[in-house]
């Protein structure tokens, strides 16, 4: 019966396959086909890395040794072991040697863009219709930006209090009480805490980190005090 006849192998976590083959209708080259995809089908399953880089049978570590100069691979299974006692209910055991990684087209441009230089802040122009809006993290190119609308630019990052009370753990035991007096520490009320970025600087290390584009790839998923 052919399906008597198994092929073992072992993967790179040691764990042990066993695959049923017809030897008389699968040659030796469908076989190693065969096990190439199951390879590659559990690897996209468990961590998406489906894209072999190296994939070689080592014949002389197979059992029984297969002649590593094989001329022809579209031999059947059956010519290949027929010589073995009790075949064809035997089993065999391949020795393959995989190395594969994620997809190009499944990874993330690294890559920063060319930032746009400063423009002088008496070249902009803004309508007085015009509501400005305020990203919390800009970079320091931004900085013009940040100078136009720095009045509603303060109501806005006041609400943030989610990282002015992280902030204020951070400072709470290592900064300076000349320090603490300048950005409004309050033991008691850590909403009145000053985000000056002067003073805070981390704050200007999370506007760039915010706004780098592998974090725009992840669709700006994480918010200010998760940077921090």
């Amino acid at each position: 019966e052919f399906n008597s006849f198994h092929i073992i192998w072992k993967d790179v976590s040691n764990r042990i396959h066993k695959e049923s083959l017809n030897p008389y209708s699968t040659t030796f080259k469908q076989g190693i086909q065969y096990v190439k995809d199951k390879l590659q089908m559990s690897a996209h399953f468990i961590n998406g890395t489906d894209e072999l880089i190296i994939f070689e049978c080592k014949f002389d570590k197979c059992k029984p040794a297969l002649l590593s100069n094989m001329n022809n691979p579209d031999i059947s299974l059956h010519d290949i072991y027929k010589y073995l006692p009790h075949y064809p209910i035997i089993q065999v055991h391949w020795e393959i040697f995989e190395t594969s990684m994620v997809p190009y087209k499944r990874t993330i441009y690294i890559q920063r863009n060319n930032l746009s230089k400063s423009v002088p802040i008496q070249n902009i122009v803004i309508s007085s219709n015009e509501k400005p809006t305020f990203n919390p993290l800009l970079y320091e190119c931004d900085l013009h930006k940040l100078k136009v609308i720095q009045d509603a630019v303060h109501s806005k990052v006041s609400r943030n209090y989610e990282l002015r009370g992280l902030l204020y753990e951070m400072i709470k035991n290592v900064s300076h009480k000349n320090i603490k007096k300048q950005i409004n520490y309050n033991e008691k009320n850590p909403n009145k805490l000053i985000l000056n970025e002067k003073i805070l600087t981390i704050l200007n290390e999370l506007k760039i980190l915010y706004h780098d584009d592998i974090h725009k790839q992840m669709g700006y998923s994480l918010q200010l005090w998760h940077i921090c």
